[in-house]
């Protein structure tokens, strides 16, 4: 116990004090530089229509195998946010393997002990107990991974253990307020306990952090690079005179011709009187062949079995 508590501190006190250890340093990535088009697809919720008494906010898409950075795409096996070349690399600082998200030393996520500097040799100073496995904010996608022997179950999202080891209210999805779930902003390299980063443009092009998570392009690179131009999602709403939506999200980069990219899905709604935000998630894992393809489905969260987590079957 007394373990926990000390690292608990240290991981809080890291964060307070401006965020993680491998904070992005500026890129100015050059205009000139180019890349190819990448394999992209697209989405369409049909017949969205908000909960009652709420209005729609926005809608978060990300492809959790493919990441996008200093002009490339790059896969990511463990679908984590950390690239299969960075996790080769640094394999052995942190215990890292390029399919799984957590560590085989403390059962962190990869992605938390990267961002926090916590090498393999202050893992020791970690656990993550079933207890607290699962997020009580229903914000995390979880799954059974097919591809590894035995289908074990897989957590990408913050669990509630290692919210508390970040100060973080466990029952909450944006401890900030700033409307970035908490998971996604450090899958952007933002700070989950920062009200202000999210409305910041890191690399000064005028394009706020915000929308590049939105856009699933790097916060520290130029959003009007040539690159970042090709890999940047594209959102489209379409409102009905019945008053349901389409929710269309096109250009979607995906790798290996879709299979096994795992595409996750968040709605936030608020509601009309208190302004509280609500989340709804869904996920779904493309088949080969999907390059050019658009998924099409029904929105997910038609009643309260099925508005956390929700798994859409490509057709």
């Amino acid at each position: 116990m007394k373990k926990n508590l000390i690292s608990s501190s240290l991981i809080a006190a890291a964060v307070i004090s401006g965020g993680c250890t491998h904070k992005p340093e500026l890129t100015q990535l050059a205009l000139g530089q180019l890349a190819g088009p990448p394999d992209t697809m697209a989405i369409s919720i049909l017949n969205y229509l908000p909960q009652t008494g709420k209005n729609f906010k926005d809608l978060f898409v990300s492809n959790f195998s493919v990441k996008a950075s200093k002009g490339a795409l790059s896969l990511s096996t463990a679908r984590d946010g950390l690239p299969d070349d960075l996790k080769q690399a640094h394999a052995g600082d942190y215990g890292m393997t390029i399919n799984s998200p957590y560590s085989i030393n403390s059962g962190f996520s990869d992605l938390l002990l990267f961002l926090m500097g916590v090498s393999s040799a202050q893992q020791s100073f970690l656990n993550c107990g079933d207890t607290l496995k699962l997020s009580t904010s229903n914000d995390a996608i979880i799954y059974n991974d097919k591809r590894l022997v035995g289908s074990p179950q897989v957590v990408l999202g913050l669990r509630d253990c290692e919210k508390l080891y970040l100060g973080l209210n466990a029952g909450t999805f944006d401890n900030s307020g700033n409307g970035i779930p908490d998971y996604l902003k450090l899958r952007c390299g933002l700070n989950p306990k920062s009200k202000h980063d999210a409305n910041l443009s890191i690399s000064g092009d005028g394009v706020s952090n915000y929308d590049k998570c939105k856009q699933h392009i790097p916060v520290d690179e130029n959003a009007n690079s040539q690159p970042n131009h090709l890999f940047a999602y594209k959102y489209q709403y379409e409102l009905h005179p019945d008053g349901t939506q389409n929710l269309n999200v096109s250009n979607i980069p995906i790798l290996n011709g879709g299979q096994d990219n795992l595409l996750a899905f968040y709605v936030l709604e608020t509601d009309a009187a208190s302004k509280n935000t609500s989340l709804y998630t869904a996920y779904a894992v493309l088949k080969a062949g999907s390059t050019g393809k658009t998924l099409k489905f029904n929105y997910w969260a038609t009643d309260p079995a099925k508005y956390f987590n929700q798994e859409i079957i490509p057709q």
